[in-house]
């Protein structure tokens, strides 16, 4: 499965949207997720002049989900094992 294909995968067709970016079904995180594409084919912008994108997620439980990749939590990579900062 190629997340940066120029065509949907068929599984997309049923995808429903996400408010919170986690499955709805489930509450899984989109790191659980068994499948996952990135529509960077169709961007839109922002007031402020940036990009976002549908992210669509195939979860381990068998829903399928998107939302836009503005939505994204922050990831906390200080607690991370090779975060070394300088």
């Amino acid at each position: 499965m190629d997340a940066f294909a120029p065509i949907p995968p068929e599984w997309t067709n049923q995808a429903i949207h996400a408010y919170e970016f986690c499955c709805p079904n489930c509450r899984s995180s989109s790191l659980e997720a068994e499948k996952v594409w990135l529509n960077r084919r169709s961007p839109v912008l922002t007031e402020d002049r940036r990009r976002k994108w549908q992210e669509f997620y195939y979860c381990h439980c068998g829903s399928v989900w998107w939302a836009w990749s503005s939505d994204r939590p922050p990831k906390d990579i200080s607690n991370q094992p090779d975060y070394n900062p300088t």
